[in-house]
């Protein structure tokens, strides 16, 4: 009799393994945490990436401004005598 005590046993435990496995929904996809992470300059859009530089030609352009100016205005200083014709031809 203690033989057909642990067969039936062993069927309990087996039927109530497969009954619970049948009814639980265990969850089939990994969980991960989301944070929210800065986007690298590399992921940048054009627009973005082009306002340094336009800003940087603008301020060249400024500086390239100025000095043209000042040339003009030593220009405009020199004598216009035949020491300055020379050294034009």
């Amino acid at each position: 009799m203690n033989g057909w005590r642990r067969v039936l046993v062993s069927l309990g435990v087996f039927g109530a393994g497969m009954f619970l496995g049948s009814v639980l929904n265990l969850p089939e996809t990994a969980r991960g945490e989301v944070r929210a992470t800065p986007q690298s300059p590399a992921f940048q859009s054009g627009g973005q990436l082009s306002v340094p530089i336009l800003r940087e030609i603008a301020d060249t352009l400024r500086q390239m401004d100025g000095r043209l100016a000042r040339l003009e205005i030593v220009a405009k200083q020199l004598p216009k005598g035949p020491a300055n014709q020379a050294a034009r031809n």
